[in-house]
């Protein structure tokens, strides 16, 4: 008796027949394919997660000695005559209008600056010395037109030299409270730089200098 018969005889379904080859024949796996060198090439330059920049992007960090970029951002240096400094000083009006040229802008202490040889000492001149004239000379127009235009210009030269005078000593008295106010500056930013130094050299006695 055969087996199948056997079975159908007592009741017995047959055994689903069991197919031993894992996929048909001419057929594979797409997983059991060997990946090809292209996509080996870019699976190792892909980064694992996604999230994870790769090895090449990172930048390494600047070491001591070693140039920065062309293109950092630096700041652009700064001319010393465009700084303003907070100066509490207001000078007198009338010393002011004596150190103005009528009918010109009024001096300004903070803007007017004097060279070397405006500020040279100036030599003491002497009085000179009186000259007889005689009386019969005084009668002359000459003698007066002369006189009339040595006077001018003598009280020209006083009046300017008074001029530069009191635009120096204002321009001094401005550059006192000046000086004053920008060693307190320096005293102040003296003071900030030590708490920074202390700041630095505790972070590299924990964790190694910069």
């Amino acid at each position: 008796m055969d087996l199948e018969e056997f079975l159908s005889e007592n009741g017995i379904p047959p055994s689903p027949q069991h197919d031993h080859s894992p996929h048909p024949p001419g057929l594979q796996p797409a997983s059991s394919a060997a990946p090809s060198v292209m996509d080996l090439s870019n699976r190792a330059s892909a980064p694992i997660h996604p999230g994870i920049p790769s090895p090449n992007c990172m930048q390494s960090p600047i070491r001591p000695g070693q140039l920065l970029p062309a293109n950092r951002n630096t700041p652009s240096p700064i001319d010393p005559d465009t700084i303003q400094v907070p100066v509490g000083y207001e000078p007198d009006p009338a010393d002011l209008a004596l150190s103005s040229i009528p009918g010109q802008e009024m001096f300004d202490p903070r803007k007017r600056k004097f060279s070397e040889e405006e500020l040279k000492p100036q030599p003491m001149i002497k009085k000179a010395r009186k000259v007889f004239i005689p009386d019969d000379l005084k009668q002359d127009d000459k003698y007066w037109a002369r006189r009339r235009k040595n006077n001018m210009a003598a009280k020209r030269s006083r009046d300017a030299r008074r001029l530069k005078e009191n635009q120096i000593a204002i321009r001094a008295s401005f550059l006192e409270k000046e000086n004053s106010a920008l060693r307190q500056e320096v005293a102040d930013l003296r003071k900030e730089l030590g708490k920074c130094k202390n700041i630095l050299a505790k972070y590299e006695a924990r964790h190694g200098p910069l």
